[in-house]
């Protein structure tokens, strides 16, 4: 297999042969904690895991010799970038997030989820996890999920978060394990709730993978444009080699890191041809995500937004793949009325529309949304719950973000 990426590589044949490749590294560790012994201990190597931002032999001391030396030795062997990574452009990357933040978060919730659950096979493991659904006014599995998600692209971005030691490289390495006991407890179910390996491929594959990091880096860039936030080419090849870097780290492939936007583009166009199809579990995925979105926005005014948001987001890339995106979602679109929607919330907004240009209007509506968004965001999982949402002090002064972290 070639081990750099080239998209004439990219084909059905590939992709079909990179869903039965996981995450080798990350799944020995899990392999020998169980092989060992200490199945039982799991719970407490996540608590561990969790509660620590800085792992030495110190660390895992209390959990004996034998077990804290097997997860000593996959953080130290995980923590390098690669040779090639470069820390200028990672800086770059960084600035780009730190100035754009709120219009990311939108963007994360309205084009980045809703484009890995269109994949109805990647879509399905999320909901066998459990951890996307809600129950009744329990939002607490989704909301968990989504913090998690958010709290990782925070982690990455902010600055010194791919650093030697930062607190970006060591989310990845924690998410790497969650990702292995999730492979490894998936495949161990039996009779009607086992694991179809053969329709859905290994659980959080090698494609699975790199679709999900094409959501964060190309899909974010275009739809940065779409919000008509204008960036330079060596702007956007800069954010994408902080997520080549990210990609690395977690455990990708290099012939599924792209270089360049128009690379991954291309990339998530073709898993999208080999992946997308309506599913149950991406259509249930969605309806969570846009009742969580309306859940933390306060008030009705903004609650046909969400599903308006993913239709107009998703669409470059429903136009690129030939696949209707919305309906592998559960998306239903009527233009007029979305036409009426745009108009009557800009108007609200801004107080006045003189001139009907879709995509203008599209980002004035936006602005309010991104800042209702990320403030709900904040308040909800720092107002009194067991977890937090942790926004560098930096980061909060440029997006404007005022409270009490």
């Amino acid at each position: 297999m070639n081990n750099t990426f080239d998209i004439d590589h990219i084909n059905e044949q590939m992709l079909a042969a990179c869903r039965l490749r996981t995450d080798p590294q990350a799944d020995e560790v899990i392999a020998k904690v169980i092989s060992a012994g200490f199945e039982k201990q799991i719970n407490q190597v996540f608590m561990t895991i969790v509660q620590n931002d800085r792992f030495d032999k110190e660390t895992f001391s209390p959990l004996g010799q034998e077990l804290g030396g097997i997860l000593f030795e996959y953080f130290e062997d995980t923590h390098r970038l690669p040779a090639w990574a470069d820390p200028e452009l990672i800086l770059q990357g960084e600035q780009i997030f730190a100035k754009y933040g709120p219009e990311i978060f939108l963007l994360l919730n309205v084009s980045s989820l809703p484009l890995c659950y269109t994949c109805a096979n990647g879509a399905q493991v999320l909901y066998d996890t459990g951890r996307l659904l809600t129950h009744k006014e329990n939002v607490d599995p989704l909301a968990r999920r989504l913090m998690e998600t958010a709290q990782m692209i925070t982690n990455v971005m902010s600055p010194g978060g791919l650093a030697t030691g930062g607190h970006g490289i060591v989310t990845i390495q924690k998410v790497r394990l969650i990702h292995a006991s999730i492979r490894y407890y998936l495949k161990q179910r039996t009779g009607d709730d086992s694991w179809d390996l053969e329709k859905f491929g290994e659980p959080i594959n090698q494609e699975d993978l790199a679709g999900t990091l094409m959501s964060f880096g190309p899909v974010i860039l275009s739809g940065l444009s779409q919000l008509n936030v204008e960036l330079s080419e060596d702007e956007k090849a800069a954010y994408m080699h902080a997520w080549k870097v990210i990609g690395f780290l977690m455990g990708i492939e290099e012939a599924l890191l792209p270089d360049t936007f128009e690379e991954g583009f291309e990339l998530a166009t073709a898993i999208l041809k080999h992946q997308a199809a309506a599913s149950e579990a991406g259509q249930a995925l969605t309806q969570s995500c846009i009742d969580f979105v309306n859940h933390i926005i306060p008030g009705d005014t903004f609650d046909e937004l969400p599903a308006f948001f993913m239709h107009t987001f998703l669409q470059d890339y429903t136009k690129s793949s030939g696949v209707d995106l919305d309906s592998c979602i559960g998306l239903s679109h009527d233009h007029d009325r979305a036409d009426d929607l745009l108009l009557r919330l800009t108007k609200f907004i801004v107080g006045t529309v003189s001139l009907f240009e879709k995509g203008h209007l599209v980002s004035d509506i936006a602005k309010p949304f991104n800042k209702l968004l990320l403030d709900g965001i904040i308040k909800f999982y720092n107002d009194g719950k067991k977890v937090n949402f942790f926004i560098p002090p930096s980061l909060r002064k440029n997006w404007g973000v005022e409270d009490d972290q």
